[in-house]
């Protein structure tokens, strides 16, 4: 079978327009040859060929060009550059040697990274990176460590791997308390898995500047208590060390945050800070504006009781989404 998406009927009639010799009802080589080029031919493309080559069925270097700069947008294009486009993607020996670009060289060009609507320039960083942070949208990563849905899908550290080495510069991290002190990383009163924060943390120290020398933000959602939001603080500075350190950029008049060029290979940790005269002996401290149960409806939320019951309800809930 061919894998062709066209329609039954049409098909049939590029058969029988290409069936040309005695011996109906199958194809030569020649004629195979004729009819496969009939169903590969896009007619957009060669009614683009036919619009810039005032009909004929190839478009010479003057055409080429005219074509790069009208519908590609492209500015100074010269002949040279147009022939060197004839020698790597026409195949027809004789259009080479005519400097012509027939429509299986121009199908050839349009749909090789040549041809690519993406600017090849802005495969390395092209704009001004000295200008403060918050000049620059950032992309950012939402529930990071979940590989489905928010209600019961798993939580790993792979996925903080996968999303810096993808250009994520900022991910999100929400913390709960977890068993024997250990400061855990899960999307709240779901079932989803729980992952270490620690384990976290030395994902993204490995992780965070292999693809990408800017800044890395990460945004961390808490809901620990204090013994265990020490925990964490003492993991962000054992395990980043000097990716933290910002001292050299904030002087005491600063009035703008550090660019993302100042910023390079810096880890800036987004999180609202604990009440300066918090005693040291305080249990409690939650200091998170945002909720991750915040994005739940309240029929979702699972509170402490039969974990059956709980998934049961769950799984009630994403039968009704």
């Amino acid at each position: 079978k061919l894998n062709v998406n066209l329609p039954r009927q049409k098909v049939k009639q590029m058969f029988k327009e290409a069936d040309t010799d005695d011996n109906q009802g199958t194809l030569g080589f020649d004629e195979f040859c004729t009819f496969y080029k009939m169903m590969s031919t896009r007619r957009d493309l060669y009614l683009l060929l036919l619009t810039y080559s005032n009909h004929k069925d190839h478009l010479d270097t003057d055409d080429l060009k005219r074509f790069l700069e009208t519908e590609q947008k492209m500015a100074n294009v010269s002949k040279e550059y147009c022939q060197e486009i004839v020698n790597q993607f026409e195949p027809c020996p004789e259009n080479k040697n005519l400097a012509v670009l027939g429509i299986d060289g121009f199908t050839n060009y349009t749909r090789s990274p040549a041809g690519d609507i993406f600017n090849p320039e802005h495969y390395q960083v092209n704009q001004d990176m000295t200008l403060p942070l918050s000049n620059y949208y950032i992309a950012s990563s939402h529930n990071t460590y979940l590989m489905g849905d928010q209600l019961m899908s798993q939580s790993r550290v792979d996925m903080y791997a996968w999303v810096l080495q993808a250009g994520c510069r900022c991910v999100e991290v929400d913390c709960w308390d977890g068993p024997e002190g250990e400061p855990i990383v899960h999307h709240g009163y779901t079932l989803t898995s729980k992952i270490l924060f620690k384990d976290v943390i030395e994902t993204i120290n490995k992780y965070a500047f292999i693809k990408n020398e800017y800044p890395v933000i990460l945004s961390i959602e808490n809901h620990c208590s204090v013994l265990q939001q020490k925990k964490m603080a003492q993991y962000l500075t054992e395990i980043l060390g000097d990716k933290l350190d910002l001292s050299s950029m904030f002087y005491e008049d600063s009035t703008t945050l550090p660019s993302p060029e100042s910023l390079k290979g810096k880890i800036l940790v987004k999180g609202k800070k604990l009440p300066a005269n918090i005693s040291e002996d305080a249990e409690e401290g939650d200091v998170s504006d945002e909720d991750s149960a915040d994005e739940i409806e309240d029929d979702c939320k699972l509170m402490n009781g039969d974990a059956s019951m709980n998934r049961k309800q769950v799984e009630n809930i994403a039968k009704k989404k």
